[in-house]
């Protein structure tokens, strides 16, 4: 197997069990612990007490060197070669080449680190180096964050939200630093001149003035810059935090392919990755599928529901239908044949009918004349009774009349027949009186009077009528202001704080604190007067700092239930406290009142 062409396959122990099992697949430095940034990194939750890295493979000139590490006690072990494994010394520390060997161990005191060569698939690879900066952040003289920053234009360090580190609010309250990567390999730090600082960048470590003397920083205003170049190291105390930088070399084995063209790119999923080409044709199918199954529904079953909702929006539609009335002319009757057969008699002439014809045909241009004036009836002949009762229907359907009629009706003859032979009308009489319409009362009265035929039949032509309406009615109404509630205030005045000082002036600080909690302790008193409107009075608080700077214990006295419990809970979340040697224990009094 060529050695060129192989994987690193690792197995962690940690007090007798295997914790970590993995393949390293590229040819780059392989680092295990606690610390971010390591090749294997440990869950540091689960194994606290793991040491922070642990050195076990390096890179130079594309070979594998094993580590030895400096403590006497470790051991280690490679197999599977027949050269004869030399110490030598790289990048400052002792080292074993075992490029051709086959595995090996390392044990460092409960930790046993097992690695061993694998067969590789033949893919080039190429090593990158880049310089980075690595940030490390220190608090109560632990390592809490370890992170190398490879890509970013500026690094920040601050309390804001919005930087790359974020400090607690209640630990740092003082302005931000700012690294600036150069792209050419090295960093520019920027930082208040007041902060304390101590660089090396070429020798020892130096504080900022000599910087300064020595023309490696220079000032602008209130801050300070350093240039930051590759193997500088130093530290910034930012409040309880120290920072941690140093400017190092990464570098990183990744493959390298030959370019390929556009029809390569295209085709190489479908040679490359037969699930991947099932997957593909599969879901064209299935895209085609649906497509033609649409069609065929629009095609047959969506045509038919298309003809049916139209067929359904027509009945549904108003319907329409006109009806048509034609009068049949009389039958005539068929003459007897010996009648007609007969000849016609002739009558003498009378001079009565003469003069009544000649009388006739004065009349007749005078009845053309009224017969343009007067509307024509048309329609089927209706009889004069028939008449009457459409006429009285059309009033008490479309008049006031008809509140009037009926047999306890108010008017005594409703309906009068002034018509004879010919045309007639047909008149509702109904009374009224005049009225004021602000005061509710009706107005003038009128009559409706309907034209019509008379005994000769006709048919009716229009309504003619008059009359006064109803007035409006005026009513003011006062309206009625319901009285505003007025809600209790809770007032909460603070005692003095009881408890050792010990002369360290911890005990104003935690004052401070829990005075500034007075409106949380405020606002489980308006909950509690919610339930309770007659809750007041004074209630005492015991408690406990603790040594991280928070409160342990909480005891509430003078009150009960939810108020009780809400109090214990806003103690319970106070932090920031000072930092005690011991735990002290502390009371703090409040007055509940409402006003």
């Amino acid at each position: 197997m060529s050695t060129a062409n192989r994987n690193v396959r690792l197995g962690v122990v940690y007090r007798g069990s295997i914790i970590h099992e993995e393949v390293v697949d590229r040819r780059i430095d392989v680092t295990i612990g606690l610390r971010a940034g390591s090749t294997i990194q440990i869950p540091a939750k689960e194994y606290p007490e793991f040491p922070d890295s642990i050195e076990l493979l390096a890179i130079e000139n594309n070979q594998y060197y094993l580590l030895v590490p400096s403590d006497p006690t470790a051991r280690v072990s490679v197999r599977g070669t027949t050269e004869k494994s030399a110490a030598m010394t790289v990048r400052g520390k002792r080292a074993i080449a075992i490029e051709t060997a086959a595995g090996g161990s390392m044990s460092i005191g409960d930790v046993t680190i097992m690695f061993q060569f694998v067969r590789a698939d033949s893919t080039p690879t190429i090593t990158r180096e880049s310089n980075v900066l690595r940030l490390g952040l220190v608090y109560d003289e632990r390592l809490i964050s370890d992170r190398v920053f490879d890509d970013q234009k500026q690094i920040t360090i601050g309390n804001q939200k919005n930087l790359s580190v974020v400090l607690p609010d209640e630990d740092y309250q003082g302005p931000a630093i700012k690294f600036t990567n150069n792209r050419d390999g090295s960093f520019t730090l920027k930082a208040p001149a007041t902060m304390r600082m101590r660089i090396a960048t070429d020798g020892g470590p130096l504080e900022l003035k000599e910087l300064l003397a020595k023309a490696k920083a220079r000032q602008e205003g209130n801050d300070a810059i350093v240039h930051l170049p590759l193997g500088t190291r130093g530290r910034v105390v930012m409040g309880q935090h120290t920072v941690l930088f140093q400017v190092i070399k990464q570098s990183v084995t990744v493959p390298s392919f030959p370019p390929k063209t556009m029809g390569q790119r295209i085709v190489g999923p479908f040679i490359g990755e037969p699930t991947w080409t099932i997957s593909f044709l599969g879901a064209l199918f299935l895209v085609g599928a649906i497509v033609g199954q649409s069609l065929l529904f629009q095609n047959s079953t969506g045509k038919y529901l298309d003809k049916a909702k139209a067929e359904d929006e027509v009945a549904r539609g108003p319907i329409q239908i006109d009806i048509v009335e034609k009068e049949e002319p009389p039958k005539e009757e068929e003459p007897d044949k010996a009648v007609a057969d007969a000849p016609p008699i002739q009558a003498a002439p009378d001079p009565k009918a003469k003069k009544d014809e000649k009388k006739t045909a004065d009349k007749a241009p005078d009845k053309a004349a009224d017969a343009d004036k007067k509307p024509v009836s048309t329609g089927q002949t209706v009889d004069p009774e028939e008449a009457k009762r459409n006429a009285r229907e059309a009033v008490v359907k479309n008049s006031v009349a008809g509140a009037l009629v009926g047999a306890n009706g108010a008017a005594t003859k409703l309906f009068a027949d002034d018509g004879g032979d010919g045309e007639g009308t047909v008149t509702a009489k109904f009374g009224g009186a005049s009225g004021d319409g602000d005061t509710g009362g009706p107005g003038k009265g009128g009559g409706l009077q309907i034209e019509g035929g008379g005994k000769g039949g006709g048919t009716i032509e229009k309504v003619k009528g008059k009359g006064g309406g109803f007035g409006e009615r005026k009513t003011d109404v006062a309206k009625v202001e319901e009285p505003k509630k007025v809600e209790a205030q809770a007032k909460v005045s603070l005692g003095g704080l009881d408890g050792s000082d010990d002369g360290d002036g911890s005990k104003g600080d935690i004052a401070k604190k829990v005075a500034s909690r007075a409106g949380a302790v405020k606002a489980c008193y308006e909950a509690a007067l919610r339930d309770n409107p007659d809750v007041s009075g004074k209630v005492k608080v015991s408690f406990t700092v603790g040594t991280a700077g928070t409160v342990t214990d909480v005891t509430v006295s003078g009150a009960d239930g939810g108020f009780k419990d809400c109090i214990e809970g806003k103690f319970k979340s106070i932090r920031g406290l000072p930092i005690l040697t011991a735990p002290k224990q502390f009371s703090q009094s409040f007055v509940f009142t409402k006003s």
